[in-house]
């Protein structure tokens, strides 16, 4: 496997960490492999490791090579500075693809809980001119062959009706150590880079108001037990997509923490994982993507 570390963009400590797949032997010798970027969570405050390399590492196992950004994080780095950097990498890949032996109409982007705001981004903005302009490439370049989303913040709404009980499991979590401390900045906060933002600024980075008929095929799992993302933003998200007749896959599983990635005893203690089936999240996905026309074959 080769490991580098790829700095993206001048302007920005963005770095790209690979996991590309040695050359094979034989019958496989020099095959096409379809490329998948992971984009972890961390409430645009900080980079989840968990949501990285076990992730990378899985998909690696189905024959992928794996790819996963660190993109720029906190209230200085507001939108779209993560996104350029994600359409970066994006273009990394891209531009490497005969160096690695990567089919490069079949690299796809995963992203969880705000990296699933990231990835749904580009797939939401790959045509932007903020975008192909910068880096001088046409939307059919920048477009995702595929898109996976886990637990994503899709509208970075504030929940008002979020209970008490809620509240403080949230802090239960942070305190043992189970999930990230956001810091002084909520998620908003930190995408509109304003403290003090507008309903006019909240609903720029508000993804349900910029589904449109041209999105890649895109696979979203989230849980009715998440207690940060609330199910029925995915779910809002979903019908959007279904009235715009875009592909797309949902997956919400009953039970499941916020943050937990794989959802297997990388991730968790195996107590916080019972009577919880929502692991499979990985290989119905990767049979989505085989659907879909990712075949290593």
């Amino acid at each position: 496997m080769i490991n580098l570390s790829v700095k993206l963009l001048d302007n920005s400590n963005a770095t790209l960490n690979t996991y590309i797949l040695e050359r094979q032997e034989y019958g496989r010798k020099d095959i096409l492999r379809p490329a998948m970027i992971v984009c972890p969570g961390g409430g645009y405050s900080f980079v989840s490791q968990n949501e990285g390399e076990p992730v990378a590492l899985a998909f690696a196992r189905d024959g992928y090579h794996t790819f996963v950004l660190k993109y720029s994080t906190g209230i200085t780095n507001p939108f779209p500075q993560a996104l350029t950097e994600l359409a970066a990498a994006y273009l990394y890949v891209y531009n490497n693809a005969d160096k690695y032996f990567i089919d490069r109409n079949k690299i796809s982007v995963c992203g969880f809980s705000a990296g699933g705001h990231l990835v749904l981004s580009l797939a939401t903005f790959f045509n932007a001119d903020f975008l192909t302009k910068k880096f001088n490439v046409d939307e059919k370049t920048l477009k995702p062959f595929s898109v996976i989303a886990g637990y994503p913040a899709v509208s970075l709404r504030n929940y008002p009706n979020k209970s008490e009980e809620s509240k403080e499991r949230i802090k239960e979590l942070i305190a043992k150590g189970l999930m990230g401390d956001f810091g002084p900045h909520s998620i908003i906060q930190i995408v509109t880079g304003k403290e003090n933002y507008s309903e006019s600024d909240l609903a720029k980075v508000n993804l349900l108001n910029h589904v449109h008929a041209n999105m890649p095929p895109i696979f979203l799992f989230g849980s009715n037990q998440d207690q940060v993302i609330y199910p029925t933003d995915i779910l809002e998200y979903a019908l959007k997509l279904k009235k715009l007749n875009n592909e797309f896959e949902l997956h919400l599983y009953n039970r499941g923490n916020h943050g937990l990635a794989l959802y297997d005893h990388t991730m968790a203690d195996p107590c916080q994982l019972i009577n919880m089936h929502c692991n499979t999240w990985v290989n119905e996905a990767l049979l989505w993507l085989k659907e879909n026309g990712v075949k290593n074959d």
